[in-house]
């Protein structure tokens, strides 16, 4: 004489088996869905580059390009000596945007003592920095 498992034990494991395979899923899609979302915010693709820096006559002109997939805003220059760390310039509130792929020209009013090494660093809206350091000779 054979025993077999009654229809309702079948029924039962089968039903336990669909809510597993049903529960790995929604989590695999769930954690794929939230990594491919949190790669399309702006703030991670902002890129900006300081392309080059001129002085004279008092007038600082620094040369920011966005090397990045969206446009951004410039928010602040600052102007740093480098031996000391102290700010000598800061230009805050520019709201300056720039496209992609396009450069920004933004003079700023500075007396630069010759032989010293600044720092210029720009900064975005979202927090984003470039930096280029260079010494001013007469």
């Amino acid at each position: 004489m054979r025993k077999a498992v009654s229809p309702v034990i079948a029924t039962l494991l089968l039903i336990l088996i669909a809510v597993a395979a049903a529960v790995l899923v929604y989590v695999w899609v769930t954690g794929y869905a939230s990594s491919v979302t949190s790669t399309g915010t702006p703030e991670l693709q902002e890129r900006i580059k300081i392309e080059a820096v001129s002085y004279d006559a008092e007038t600082l002109k620094v040369y920011v390009r966005n090397i990045g997939d969206t446009k951004v805003t410039l928010d602040a220059i600052y102007v740093i000596k480098a031996a000391t760390g102290k700010s000598a310039t800061v230009a805050t509130g520019l709201n300056e945007d720039i496209d992609v792929g396009a450069v920004l020209e933004e003079d700023l009013s500075v007396t630069l003592q010759a032989g010293e090494t600044y720092i210029i660093k720009a900064v975005t809206k979202n927090g984003v920095e470039a930096a280029i350091s260079f010494s001013f000779s007469e």
